[in-house]
């Protein structure tokens, strides 16, 4: 497999090699390699014609859709940056983003349009907001007027692989997400080296479900399937009702969908042709039983993995079962350059099998976290990536995830702040104090439990759960909206709030705790 600088020059390759075999399909369309390109250029003279510079950031607010990957390749072509943005955000989260991270210009739908006028004047660097699906107006371009001034323009220029290449926001945890910048070189190098991991070939199709806005859809998936030569099929959103059927229809022999995906399909009523399919693979980090259900009922290799927004570069399992250990992630894929370690508190390495701070170095890590310098000064230290994650190694090398030394919560992959939630709820003028905490779910891994203390005279009647759900879903991306809310008439009286939060934790669902889940049915 070739290795690759920067995806441009792993676009330039496929088209050289093989401009007529395909490469993206959404929504019964097909493009050849050939064609995407072209597709890419068409977008890439169109920014430059509207004005954007070498540097500039240009915002994503897409569903997942083929616009939203020729624009990415589209900044790789001009040297500006692509900055993904989560559709699930409200419009606080949104202008903090578009604010933070001086975005000039917001490639969306009209889906999103009410949202971004409503936003726009707290947005001071946002110039041209261009939606794909309508004519424009009101100030904004719509997709014919965006691409019809997209002429020969200067400026077209290659760009350095130590280049930054995109600004990607992660849940912080004290409260606000954190850009990170990613260089040019972390998305070609990562995902060629994970698809050469994987044993892709050109001959590979890949089904993306999972949101491009996350690097697991567009560097573990998609640009990973790019650099093999194979085809990506391409869809809006997951559908169990559909999945296997998209999975027969268009040949698909991977697809990496982690913990919630594979437990909604072993809910699925069994089917005797659940292993009559074309995939292989897919990429699945999973308890050791629910492993090897989902091998033994739907006929695949299911692959674990670690990776963080943070450093690009995967640790994998390895394909042959008779290598793998169960509940591990795996190895590090280009060991010649990729390195794990386990610290304890005092920066030391920590014997095989002793739980510490998981640390790394590889060429995909971060160049550090936007405007932030001291948490850049927190995770990149002594020349390595401090994850922030708890876990051990064993002595062959095998990465144990155990826990996050981070206060975070994760919902069926979706990170989630519990200082941004509770952030949120003590903003409520009845609540005096709150913690918010992770509690087990068999679907989602994780669900959001807040514990709340209402003031002198609050309670649950006059403050009653329907009405804080409301508040929060103003405030709040509806995957962050606690599922669980435990009315208190104290939080428990500890050393400090890590104390506190672990007795919460280990208390669950005892109670009368009200269930948003069971409110909505």
């Amino acid at each position: 497999m070739t290795a690759y600088a920067t995806i441009q020059e792993m676009l330039s390759h496929q088209v050289a090699e093989r401009p007529d075999r395909p490469c993206l399909v959404h929504d019964d369309r097909r493009w050849s390699y050939a064609e995407f390109a072209e597709e890419v250029e068409r977008v890439a003279r169109a920014f430059v014609a509207h004005g954007l510079r070498r540097g500039e950031r240009v915002a994503l607010l897409l569903p997942n859709c083929p616009e939203f990957l020729w624009a990415v390749f589209a900044m790789a072509r001009t040297g500006a940056m692509f900055v993904p943005l989560n559709t699930a955000q409200t419009a606080s989260e949104l202008q903090y983003l578009l604010a933070h991270s001086e975005a000039r210009f917001l490639l969306t739908t009209d889906a999103f349009t009410p949202v971004i006028e409503a936003i726009r004047s707290d947005c001071p660097d946002l110039e041209c907001v261009v939606t794909l699906d309508s004519g424009g107006g009101n100030g904004n371009l719509g997709r014919d007027e965006f691409l019809a001034s997209g002429g020969r323009a200067p400026g077209l220029g290659a760009v350095a692989p130590e280049d930054l290449a995109s600004i990607i926001y992660t849940s912080g945890t004290t409260d606000r997400p954190k850009g990170v910048m990613l260089k040019h070189y972390a998305f070609a190098f990562a995902p060629s080296h994970r698809a050469r991991a994987l044993g892709w070939t050109g001959d590979d199709r890949v089904l993306v479900v999972m949101p491009l806005f996350h690097v697991n859809a567009l560097c573990h998936m998609t640009l990973a399937m790019m650099s093999a030569g194979g085809v990506v099929v391409l869809q809006e959103r997951f559908s169990a009702s559909r999945f296997w059927d998209d999975v027969r229809k268009h040949g698909v022999t991977t697809s990496s969908i982690m913990q919630t995906i594979p437990r909604i399909l072993l809910n699925l009523p069994p089917d005797p042709a659940d292993a009559d399919t074309p995939l292989r693979q897919v990429m699945a980090l999973l308890p050791p039983d629910v492993h090897l259900e989902f091998e033994r009922r739907f006929g695949v290799t299911a692959v674990p993995s670690y990776s963080l927004t943070e450093d690009l570069l995967s640790v994998l399992g390895p394909l042959e079962a008779s290598r793998r250990k169960l509940g591990s992630c795996g190895v590090a894929i280009a060991p010649e350059v990729h390195r794990l370690r386990i610290r304890n508190d005092e920066g030391e390495d920590c014997a095989p099998g002793e739980l510490g701070e998981i640390v790394k170095q590889s060429p995909a890590v971060m160049l550090g976290y936007y405007k932030n310098p001291e948490a850049t000064a927190a995770a990149l230290r002594d020349g390595w990536l401090h994850t922030g994650d708890l876990g051990h190694l064993d002595e062959d090398g095998f990465l144990y995830f155990v826990d996050r030394k981070k206060d975070m919560i994760k919902r069926g992959g979706e990170n989630i702040a519990s200082a941004e939630v509770e952030r949120v709820l003590t903003s409520h003028p009845l609540i005096a104090e709150c913690a918010v905490v992770a509690v087990a779910d068999p679907i989602r891994q994780e669900e959001v439990k807040a514990c709340i203390v209402l003031g002198p005279g609050g309670s649950r009647e006059t403050l009653p759960p329907e009405q804080l759900w409301e508040f929060c879903a103003e405030h709040l991306a509806p995957y962050k909206i606690p599922r669980y809310l435990d009315y208190r008439k104290e939080l428990p009286k500890t050393p400090s709030s890590k104390v506190q939060k672990n007795l919460l934790r280990e208390e669950g669902l005892a109670g009368g705790v009200a269930d948003r889940q069971s409110v909505e049915r």
